[in-house]
């Protein structure tokens, strides 16, 4: 019984408000004009009832290729989701592989240029490990700074040339000072 009595409660309060306001000349003449529109448009669909199903079905059909375009986005939206759910072990297992080859990669490189000066601080001082002779790069040969086979050939990335060679002058002049230096 309680939800009956909300029911009417709410429509008397409606009503005692629309009266209310009323007593109000502005929202008295709004409200006339309004009426007096309805009033209009309704002589009018009664007079042209084509006009009226017309609009009706016009109306119909935005609201039917809304809907249709709403559950298309709805679908489509869905199926990503869907991939997106699939892939994204596989991407994060991707990512993962690619940043750790990058830092394989990175720490290898690091270690070689660490190794690389190592040997060249000890080769250029005629210190290299297992040898008493000098590295050249391979600079030297291209320029014709140092005499040789590996000039001739073209394949040598550097050599390393006995201290005799120095002393002895079969090392250019310029080649000769950059390597002691």
């Amino acid at each position: 019984m309680a939800g009956s009595k909300f029911g009417k409660m709410v429509l008397i309060g409606a009503l005692t408000g629309a009266v209310i306001s009323m007593f109000d000349r502005t929202t008295r003449s709004e409200m006339s004009r309004r009426a007096m529109g309805l009033s209009d448009d309704a002589k009018y669909y009664m007079k042209n009832p084509d006009v009226l199903r017309w609009k009706i079905q016009d109306k119909s059909d935005k609201l039917k290729a809304l809907y249709e375009q709403f559950d298309s986005d709805k679908r489509y939206l869905q199926s990503k989701a869907a991939e997106l759910k699939e892939l994204t072990p596989t991407v994060k297992t991707l990512v993962e592989d690619t940043k750790t080859a990058f830092v394989d990669s990175k720490d290898a490189v690091m270690e070689a240029k660490d190794d690389y000066k190592q040997m060249a601080t000890t080769a250029f001082k005629g210190n290299h490990p297992g040898t008493d002779q000098t590295f050249v790069p391979e600079e030297a040969y291209a320029g014709g700074q140092v005499d040789g086979g590996a000039k001739k050939t073209g394949t040598s990335k550097g050599t390393f040339v006995p201290e005799e060679a120095y002393r002895e002058g079969q090392v250019a002049g310029e080649a000769r000072d950059n390597m002691k230096n």
